[in-house]
């Protein structure tokens, strides 16, 4: 069991660099270079999930402490991060596909989604870190 909980905690934290680290590089970089790094962002961004609910269910469970209430507020914020990108990005590229959608429009949105991401991924990083002190 603790064999499993090692490998599934580096998979969750390696996932999770990669998907906050590429959401800040593409903010600060206003989005350039955003279509190269959505499906690896992307499917980190399930790999975070999906393993950060096993991390949940394993090492919490039942217990709604301190320690939970700031994970709970992390989650929400990457959720909310994942939400934002995804449904950004694909009503994007369907308005870019239509032909109703400057790419200049299309480069600004971008812009304020990762920037906007990125705020709630660092808002996330941060709970991690405190909820052991919570």
């Amino acid at each position: 069991m603790q064999t499993i909980l090692i490998i599934v905690l580096s998979l969750h934290i390696l996932a999770a660099v990669l998907w906050a680290g590429g959401t800040f590089v593409l903010a600060r970089l206003h989005g350039v270079g955003g279509p190269r790094l959505r499906a690896p962002m992307f499917g980190a961004a399930i790999v975070t999930i999906l393993t950060g609910g096993y991390l949940w269910r394993v090492v919490h469970g039942a217990a709604f402490g301190g320690p939970e209430t700031v994970l709970a507020f992390g989650i929400a914020c990457a959720l909310l991060a994942f939400t934002v990108q995804v449904g950004v990005d694909v009503r994007t590229r369907w308005q870019l596909a239509q032909g109703t959608l400057p790419e200049a429009v299309a480069q600004t949105r971008a812009t304020l989604v990762a920037r906007l991401a990125a705020g709630l991924l660092a808002i996330t990083v941060i709970c991690m870190a405190a909820a052991r002190y919570a």
